[in-house]
């Protein structure tokens, strides 16, 4: 007979770990930081040893919590997968899908096989497009604030975005190294700047030192020219994290932004019935997004 802690305290210090955080856990999870902080005291005591510890302002593992988290992952992972193919003959039918084009280029189609595989009896249509409520779409996945009237909105995840640029680059003669650098080389961005603007602002350094940029405007492109040494871009730890971990992209600075006022979300129609088909994906997506160890 397995004696386990509680599986809503495993949940919590899992969560807790793979997302970093207190309060992105608490957002995972739908639950308050207080009770996420209460689960994790709770199998620290069933366990009786710690697994976490004050770091400023918030938390960080301890080297026996850190020995335990791609164990829980796995756990959970092997759970939901086991789950879905039993249910999976339950969801069934057509449905189409709105989603921004960067996201669906770099993220949603690399992850679709594994939609697919879950459940085989549901066909898909992928609009790609930034207009929302376009084709008359069943889901729409959309990025910026959630300031859409007449709609059902869930925040899906909120990003980090950070400098990224080609390896080529990093081993050219201009390296770099600190964020002055940045100034010696072409910034890639959407028409406008804000991305770069926002950037150095936050980093206490002045935008108008900026002085070559290269605008697109789509965001797809800019990381395409990043990947082709054409200059440093800003991406964000969704859309690049599959560049990075093939090494097609690298970060050359830990800095980074919070962007606290823009996140995906998941959007439908205020009348409109979840069909089999729309709870599959919503379900699927929910969880695929919010995961960030996966590329």
């Amino acid at each position: 007979m397995r004696r386990l802690p509680p599986f809503s305290a495993l949940r919590a210090f899992e969560a807790t770990g793979r997302r970093g955080n207190l309060t992105h856990a608490a957002e995972e999870l739908y639950v308050t930081h207080g009770a996420i902080s209460k689960q994790v005291k709770a199998l620290e005591d069933a366990l009786g040893v710690p697994l976490t510890r004050r770091a400023g302002r918030g938390i960080e593992l301890t080297s026996k919590g850190r020995r335990l988290i791609p164990f829980l992952t796995k756990a959970f992972d092997d759970i939901d997968a086991a789950l879905r193919t039993v249910s999976s003959e339950t969801f069934e039918g057509d449905m189409i899908i709105s989603c921004m084009p960067g996201l669906t280029n770099a993220w949603l189609i690399p992850r679709l096989p594994s939609f697919l595989d879950q459940y085989p009896n549901v066909s898909l249509t992928v609009f790609s497009t930034n207009q929302l409520n376009s084709h008359e779409a069943d889901i729409e996945i959309r990025y910026g604030r959630p300031d859409w009237p007449n709609r059902n909105i869930t925040m899906l995840r909120q990003l980090d975005v950070f400098p990224v640029c080609s390896p080529r680059l990093m081993n050219g003669p201009e390296p770099v190294r600190h964020i002055d650098d940045l100034f010696n080389h072409t910034l890639i961005d959407e028409p406008g700047g804000a991305h770069w603007r926002e950037f150095f602002v936050s980093q206490g350094k002045d935008p108008s030192k900026v002085t070559r940029t290269l605008r697109f405007q789509d965001f797809t492109h800019c990381i395409t020219a990043a990947r082709e040494g054409l200059g440093v871009a800003m991406g964000d730890d969704l859309t690049v994290e599959g560049d990075l971990a093939v090494g097609r992209l690298v970060r050359p600075l830990l800095a980074e932004v919070r962007r606290q006022s823009l996140a995906y979300y998941l959007v439908t129609a205020p009348d409109q019935p979840l069909t089999g088909a729309m709870r599959a994906f919503i379900n699927w997506l929910t969880l695929e997004i919010q995961r960030k160890d996966r590329s």
